[in-house]
């Protein structure tokens, strides 16, 4: 890529990095305006989404026939679609990022969106501003050749809202009629092509006690204690679930992540409720249904044996989701990133859950693949090689060129 492209997109995402998403409480909507604007200043449609929220409105763009206005079953091959406007591609991102947490534990401001040595630093450069900038840039520069009918079929952009809390944003777009005949979700991967990932569902447990002073503990029962075996039986749990593993996305587990209780009260008082938050990592074959079952089982089992009660309430829920490994869209975006940036060409899962589940739960084949190291998603002092932005986006081009084109 030349300087002036580089710079352009190195702008792009820091500018983006400058707008605070972070979520909760996902204040998106600035960061959506912003998106909106930059497209129609360019003279490609793009338009504000209100729903679910007008709080936290959500951007789409297009190049092609309006995808809202058609009948888009999605699902096909791309390029094996037989449709007579060809494919449509989508390019998905969140616009929400994570909250920076202590400023203290940062060497820069989260979101200032500085720029040294080749390197953008921030809030949201890794997870995903940068991604975002990739995909409009792809937008704005294959925009005239999808026009002038060089390129046959329509590519889409999603600035999704809420991906970070699992809010419906980007499953709103495709009800929508944002959708497509297959998609690419630019979460940082590498360049790795994923195929699968896991799902979680977070439950709150609540575990009953009474309450007492603690001069007389033995005249209560103090909510902590009784969690205990409830505890115990979910270590327990977690142990069986190691032994179920997924060839590319890993092992199951349940991990408690919070405990609270006496929070509330005086501290020498015994506390008469005790909660915590439970994470269950989903495996691909496993359906949400099979997975609350179990652990109503648990925690059944434990009161039987234990006379202790708990009660269940479901916090959120990714689902898992994925295909075949060799589907036409992985294959393509494995060998130009093998060819483009020496990036591994095996099959591969994430373990994180993304909102490539929306898709696949649609009918439409889903990637998540973009520039970027996982690990630096979430973490303080979270950055991005701008060289590894660069290749991304001449990656993406060359791809949606060849999906438009039927090569």
């Amino acid at each position: 890529m030349e300087g002036d492209d580089a710079d352009e997109l190195a702008d792009l995402a820091a500018r983006l990095v400058r707008i605070p998403t972070e979520n909760p409480p996902g204040d998106e909507r600035p960061c959506a305006e912003f998106v909106v604007d930059w497209f129609a200043e360019r003279g490609i449609d793009a338009r504000l989404v209100e729903e679910p929220s007008a709080d936290r409105a959500q951007a789409v763009a297009w190049v092609g026939d309006d995808p809202a206005d058609g009948d888009d079953s999605g699902g096909a091959n791309p390029g094996e679609s037989g449709d007579a406007d060809g494919t449509t591609l989508v390019l998905n991102g969140h616009l929400d990022v994570v909250p920076a947490g202590d400023p203290d534990q940062w060497d820069r401001d989260p979101f200032a969106g500085i720029v040294e040595d080749g390197t953008l630093h921030g809030r949201g450069s890794a997870d995903m501003k940068t991604g975002l900038a990739v995909a409009m840039l792809t937008l704005r520069d294959l925009a005239a050749d999808i026009e002038a009918g060089d390129l046959d079929g329509t590519l889409v952009f999603h600035g999704a809202m809420g991906e970070e809390t699992g809010d419906p944003g980007t499953r709103t777009l495709v009800e929508a009629g944002y959708g497509g005949d297959c998609a690419v979700v630019l979460e940082p991967t590498d360049f790795r092509v994923a195929t699968s990932a896991k799902g979680v569902v977070t439950y709150r447990v609540g575990v009953a006690g009474s309450a007492s002073h603690a001069s007389h503990p033995d005249q209560g029962t103090n909510a902590i204690d009784a969690a205990r075996p409830v505890l115990a039986a979910i270590d327990d749990y977690d142990e069986r679930l190691r032994e179920r593993e997924d060839p590319l996305v890993g092992r199951a587990f349940a991990t408690v992540t919070e405990f609270e209780a006496g929070t509330d009260s005086n501290m020498a008082v015994l506390p008469d409720r005790a909660e915590f938050l439970l994470d269950r990592r989903i495996l691909p074959d496993e359906t949400f249904e099979s997975v609350e079952a179990e652990i109503e089982d648990v925690l059944a089992e434990t009161e039987r044996r234990t006379g202790v009660e708990t009660d269940l309430t479901l916090v959120e829920h990714y689902a898992s989701a994925g295909i075949a490994t060799d589907h036409a869209l992985a294959e393509r975006f494995r060998r130009l990133s093998a060819e483009t940036a020496d990036a591994p060409r095996e099959p591969w899962g994430l373990e994180a859950a993304t909102d490539a589940r929306e898709f696949v739960a649609a009918g439409t084949p889903a990637i998540i693949w973009g520039p970027g190291d996982l690990s630096q998603a979430h973490a303080a002092d979270e950055r991005i090689d701008l060289g590894d932005a660069a290749l991304a986006l001449e990656i993406l081009k060359r791809a949606a060129t060849g999906l438009l084109s039927s090569e």
